[in-house]
Protein backbone atom coordinates (compact mmCIF):
# COMPACT_ATOMS: atom_id res chain seq x y z
CA UNK A 1 0.00 0.00 0.00
CA UNK A 2 0.98 3.50 -1.25
CA UNK A 3 1.43 6.82 1.05
CA UNK A 4 -0.75 8.17 -0.91
CA UNK A 5 -3.48 5.17 -0.93
CA UNK A 6 -2.96 5.08 3.57
CA UNK A 7 -3.62 8.69 3.65
CA UNK A 8 -7.00 8.57 1.49
CA UNK A 9 -8.15 5.56 3.69
CA UNK A 10 -7.08 8.05 7.10
CA UNK A 11 -8.99 10.75 5.69
CA UNK A 12 -12.00 8.88 4.54
CA UNK A 13 -11.95 7.41 8.81
CA UNK A 14 -11.95 10.93 9.61
CA UNK A 15 -14.65 11.85 7.92
CA UNK A 16 -16.45 8.94 8.84
CA UNK A 17 -15.71 9.71 12.85
CA UNK A 18 -16.53 13.31 12.43
CA UNK A 19 -20.20 12.14 10.74
CA UNK A 20 -20.67 10.12 13.65
CA UNK A 21 -19.74 12.48 15.83
CA UNK A 22 -22.16 14.96 14.56
CA UNK A 23 -25.12 12.69 14.42
CA UNK A 24 -24.26 12.01 18.05
CA UNK A 25 -24.25 16.03 18.75
CA UNK A 26 -27.49 16.36 16.65
CA UNK A 27 -29.31 13.15 18.05
CA UNK A 28 -28.80 14.82 22.07
CA UNK A 29 -29.31 18.69 20.59
CA UNK A 30 -33.16 16.98 19.49
CA UNK A 31 -33.05 15.64 23.12
CA UNK A 32 -32.52 18.50 24.60
CA UNK A 33 -35.04 20.52 22.56
CA UNK A 34 -37.67 17.74 23.97
CA UNK A 35 -36.51 18.06 27.39
CA UNK A 36 -36.95 21.49 27.51
CA UNK A 37 -40.21 21.39 25.45
CA UNK A 38 -41.86 19.35 27.79
CA UNK A 39 -42.98 20.37 31.57
CA UNK A 40 -42.32 18.10 34.03
CA UNK A 41 -40.87 17.18 37.34
CA UNK A 42 -37.10 18.96 36.01
CA UNK A 43 -36.28 22.00 38.21
CA UNK A 44 -36.25 25.48 37.02
CA UNK A 45 -32.47 25.65 37.23
CA UNK A 46 -30.81 24.56 34.42
CA UNK A 47 -28.01 26.63 34.37
CA UNK A 48 -25.87 23.09 34.67
CA UNK A 49 -26.68 21.97 31.57
CA UNK A 50 -25.96 22.69 28.06
CA UNK A 51 -27.61 24.62 25.84
CA UNK A 52 -29.30 22.97 22.79
CA UNK A 53 -28.00 25.45 20.44
CA UNK A 54 -24.40 24.19 21.22
CA UNK A 55 -25.51 20.69 20.78
CA UNK A 56 -26.37 22.07 16.91
CA UNK A 57 -23.42 24.53 17.07
CA UNK A 58 -20.92 21.58 17.13
CA UNK A 59 -22.91 19.13 15.69
CA UNK A 60 -23.58 20.75 12.04
CA UNK A 61 -20.47 21.85 10.93
CA UNK A 62 -18.84 18.64 12.13
CA UNK A 63 -21.51 16.89 10.06
CA UNK A 64 -19.83 19.21 6.70
CA UNK A 65 -16.31 19.09 7.45
CA UNK A 66 -16.72 14.83 7.81
CA UNK A 67 -19.42 14.59 4.82
CA UNK A 68 -16.21 16.59 2.58
CA UNK A 69 -13.54 14.45 4.36
CA UNK A 70 -15.59 11.19 3.31
CA UNK A 71 -17.36 12.21 -0.33
CA UNK A 72 -14.22 13.99 -1.32
CA UNK A 73 -11.14 12.12 -0.03
CA UNK A 74 -9.56 11.11 -3.63
CA UNK A 75 -9.56 14.98 -4.55
CA UNK A 76 -7.70 16.03 -1.22
CA UNK A 77 -5.36 12.92 -1.84
CA UNK A 78 -4.76 14.25 -5.27
CA UNK A 79 -4.24 17.72 -4.03
CA UNK A 80 -1.95 16.28 -1.04
CA UNK A 81 -0.03 13.86 -3.18
CA UNK A 82 -0.01 15.91 -6.73
CA UNK A 83 3.39 15.13 -7.78
CA UNK A 84 3.21 10.89 -7.10
CA UNK A 85 2.62 8.67 -9.67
Amino acid sequence: MKASELFGVVVRVTGLVLILYSMWNVWAGMDNVVENLLPGSQPSDNSDLPSTFSYFAFGIPAFALGAIFFFFADWIVKVTYRNAA
